[in-house]
């Protein structure tokens, strides 16, 4: 029981952290110019990393000798920033193709009718990308 309730508990908190930052990362992707393509790669590369070469990565970079300078290895913060390294593409990939699927004309028509940034994104592109959220949110 212990072990399907700290599941339950990492995916959720995974879910919170992983959904604003991937929404975030997609918008700015889908407006980012020449270093759009290499963002991209260094966020796919959970995805092709073999799982043996990331693990040992995850252990080493959260051992006691990381950065950090703390031991997050089998604890519940270390588990819960592996689950965001190796679930960031499978978040961001949806939402980005979601935002890129927006007619362009739709967000220069809201520019000229006086819309902010913001207003913008709130208002229209959020709900036009939400099926792409959405199935972010399932992976």
């Amino acid at each position: 029981m212990d072990a399907i309730l700290l599941s339950l508990k990492l995916a959720l908190w995974t879910l919170a952290l992983i959904l604003p930052f991937g929404i975030w990362v997609a918008h700015r992707l889908q407006k980012a110019g020449k270093s759009k393509s290499w963002i991209e790669a260094a966020l796919a590369l959970p995805l092709v990393l073999p799982p043996t070469v990331l693990g040992y990565y995850l252990l080493v970079g959260l051992s006691s000798k990381s950065f950090l300078g703390i031991p997050l290895v089998f604890s519940f913060t270390g588990i819960l920033i592996a689950s965001l390294i190796v679930n960031l593409p499978f978040a961001i990939q949806p939402i980005q193709r979601a935002f890129e699927a927006i007619n362009p004309e739709i967000i220069e028509a809201a520019q000229v009718s006086g819309l902010s940034h913001w207003q913008i994104f709130r208002l229209i592109e959020l709900p036009l990308a939400w099926r792409g959220i959405t199935s972010a949110a399932v992976l």
